[in-house]
């Protein structure tokens, strides 16, 4: 209980101090501005031009107070909303989203112009879900954030609008979210203060993604320019969208019979002290070996070098395809092979987990045997655990296309049933980037 209790108080403190600090400064300004007159009462217009100011002092102050009332109002409505839509009342809901765009649209303020953009999200939100379903007027709503916001000259509120045009992507088709991808990289990639570098790499590698399987070598000259920017720095730490732009660019290399060495190179300097780097460039060289010869001794000492790695963030769909594609029989044979091996190591263990066994208990509920559900409970005998057989694999090649079909641009609600993520970001699956929290939250 000490560490909360300290924290506690430290933040008390922190709004004692913060308190008195504005009091001191108020009457600081007060004293100054008296002591200003006073100095200058001889002299009229020296005198009204101190008056003046202090005016002007005490109209910001007065503003400042305003925008904090009118924050506390709009924070109010925005929890107003949210229980309206939690009570299925959408249409009350869109009457106080409309309210908080009336109060915020004409602020100067981007804390105040925040809300301005999170009603507009509520209701296109409220459009898109059921029983409405209006994606044109969802889009609309992303429309009027990037109206107010395009010629904005505030670092938050241009972030704010990348994510308005990433969100408004989701209901649009693969053309023009490669359109939105050109057009955010051109307006924010030419920024003279580069204040957007981060924002432009991660679009760039969402866009190189959008494009695998469609345009193979532009996604790896996407990918090329990203590393291009590092590669010569000497840098032993580069940024995430580096590392995944290198060994997007191995796979793609295997996948289109482009030379990898260099980016292998890169790998083994800039990733080398990564978890995922030996079992992804080890896996990526069988299944390339595997088109000319087996690979049998090659893939056991992959499985005793790399037992326990499962690839957590790595998506096969691409690589299925590649060998889908394949006009050589035995050599699609082989690469499909060893996908399915490796596969077969990411959505199966053969072993139950040490301390638990299989409980076959009857489901009350449901009025059926558990055997259905495999769910498992703590192993509490002393007997030694009991080993299952895995689950029989069965690859779905076309599984990413069956995720494009079913929502191509909806990332908040994927189907639980699909496995595939983005093997490299948490961007979805048609290179929509949702990485970008609102910069004004």
């Amino acid at each position: 209980m000490l560490k909360p209790l300290i924290f506690i108080l430290i933040v008390v403190t922190l709004i004692a101090l913060g308190l008195n600090l504005d009091f001191f400064t108020t009457e600081e300004s007060i004293t100054k501005t008296e002591t200003t007159i006073s100095k200058v009462n001889n002299s009229p217009q020296e005198a009204t031009e101190a008056i003046t100011s202090t005016k002007v002092i005490s109209t910001k102050e007065t503003n400042s107070s305003n925008d904090n009332n009118l924050s506390s109002e709009l924070d109010q409505l925005l929890l107003e909303a949210s229980k309206l839509f939690q009570k299925n009342e959408d249409s009350e809901a869109h009457r106080i989203y409309d309210k908080i765009i009336e109060l915020s649209k004409n602020s100067k303020d981007p804390r105040i112009l925040k809300y301005f953009a999170d009603a507009h999200y509520g209701k296109a939100f409220l459009y898109n879900v059921y029983p409405t379903n209006d994606t044109d007027s969802a889009i609309e709503e992303y429309e009027l954030i990037l109206n107010k916001f395009e010629n904005s000259n505030d670092t938050k509120l241009l972030k704010t609008y990348i994510t308005a045009k990433l969100q408004q992507a989701q209901f649009l088709t693969k053309e023009e979210v490669l359109q939105a991808y050109d057009d955010l990289i051109k307006k924010f990639g030419s920024d003279k203060e580069n204040r957007f570098q981060k924002e432009v790499e991660e679009l760039q590698f969402s866009k190189s993604f959008a494009l695998m399987g469609v345009n193979d070598e532009e996604a790896m000259e996407v990918l090329d320019d990203i590393i291009a920017k590092y590669q010569d720095k000497g840098s032993s730490k580069l940024p995430e969208t580096v590392q995944y732009s290198i060994l997007n660019n191995i796979e793609l290399s295997i996948i289109t019979g482009n030379n990898e060495e260099k980016y292998v190179d890169l790998a083994n300097k800039y990733l080398s002290n990564t978890a995922d780097t030996k079992p992804l460039l080890d896996m990526l060289n069988i299944v390339k070996n595997a088109q000319e010869l087996e690979q049998e001794e090659a893939f056991e000492m992959w499985k005793e070098e790399h037992n326990d790695y499962h690839f957590p963030d790595w998506d096969f769909s691409e690589l299925r395809k590649w060998a889908d594609a394949m006009e050589d029989p035995e050599r699609q044979a082989r690469v499909r092979n060893y996908l399915d091996a490796f596969e077969k190591q990411k959505y199966n263990r053969t072993y139950a987990t040490p301390y638990a066994q299989l409980s076959n208990e009857v489901d009350t509920d449901r009025g059926q045997n558990n055997d259905d559900y495999a769910v498992y409970e703590p192993n509490t005998t002393d007997e030694e655990p009991i080993e299952y057989e895995a689950v029989e694999y069965e690859s779905d090649p076309y599984i990413n296309d069956i995720y494009q079909n079913n929502d191509p641009y909806q990332p908040s609600y994927p189907s639980p049933e699909i496995t595939y993520n983005n093997p490299y970001s948490s961007s979805n699956a048609n290179g929509v980037s949702h990485n970008y929290n609102d910069p004004l939250e």
